[in-house]
């Protein structure tokens, strides 16, 4: 945004600055052609040039005033953006867990094998507003499953396995918030088909999906949990090899394993406070362009 705005402001001086080019060719022409009317011709050309330098000094400081108007209304938008997004994340995360730390972590994990992928654009924002919601629809999974201490039922698993469609339901019409809506919907499918719910396989799978399914797993394996303590990250990397090709895209496992080690490093130990301020540099750079 403040490059089209720069862009914007040259424009408009370098408009004037040509219109004083082009009046003094056309001066001389007519002072050549008709010597009789020169005088009056250098006066009207050099009454051109005067207009055209006048109009672009004129010019110049609305242009550079509202440029500076249009990015800070921009700035104002990436920070509802970020707001809105940590809202709705703390409040999906604290339905079974106790803080938003995870959707902080999993949206910077993402975003990192997702650049590394050469994600940009449209697609980073998809990415990165899909992991932070990408429980949005345990919102209404009753306690008694979304809680439940010991292994769900057959009947309970079903239940709960409707979180995704609730989720695609939640974000679809919101808004930006849609664009999150790859992720959401697709983000429990795996590699060989036998994810749910619409059973998807490999490259039916939509890239950002897959991307999240190795962060999320990464992030489970690699952080506290009330039934069990974090993973070392080469334990956690060999599990996520041991499901290469059936769970995850194996061209996005090769890539995420160059990463492994700095990722863990960067996050994993990372504060809620540490968390957050890494995704919404993420997100800084990405919604910001």
């Amino acid at each position: 945004m403040q490059a089209f705005n720069r862009r914007v402001a040259w424009r408009m001086a370098s408009v004037s600055l040509l219109l004083a080019v082009l009046a003094a060719p056309l001066a001389w022409m007519l002072v050549h052609a008709h010597d009789e009317v020169a005088a009056a011709a250098l006066s009207a050309a050099a009454l051109v040039v005067l207009v055209a330098l006048l109009c672009g000094a004129a010019l110049y400081p609305i242009v550079i005033r509202l440029s500076a108007d249009n990015e800070r209304k921009a700035q104002e938008v990436l920070e509802s953006h970020i707001s809105m997004m940590e809202a709705l994340g703390r409040a999906i995360a604290k339905r079974d867990s106790d803080s938003g730390a995870h959707n902080f972590r999993v949206a910077w994990i993402s975003a990192t094998l997702g650049e590394s992928m050469g994600l940009a654009g449209s697609k980073m924002q998809e990415l990165i507003a899909g992991s932070f919601l990408h429980d949005a629809g345990k919102i209404g999974i009753p306690d008694s499953i979304l809680l439940k201490p010991g292994k769900l039922t057959p009947e309970e698993m079903a239940i709960m396995r409707t979180h995704v469609a609730m989720g695609e339901e939640i974000v679809t019409g919101a808004g930006w918030l849609e664009g999150g809506k790859e992720v959401v919907a697709c983000h429990h499918e795996k590699w060989d088909g036998s994810g749910y719910p619409r059973r998807l396989a490999g490259d039916a799978i939509p890239l950002v999906a897959r991307i999240f399914a190795i962060a999320d797993v990464f992030d489970a394996l690699c952080s506290r949990r009330p039934y069990k303590e974090p993973f070392p990250v080469e334990l956690a990397m060999e599990i996520l090899h041991q499901s290469s090709g059936t769970h995850f895209d194996p061209s996005l496992i090769l890539e995420f394993t160059h990463l492994s080690k700095h990722i863990h490093a960067t996050v994993m130990n990372a504060s809620e406070d540490e968390a957050r301020a890494l995704m919404e540099t993420m997100v800084r750079k990405h919604f910001a362009a």
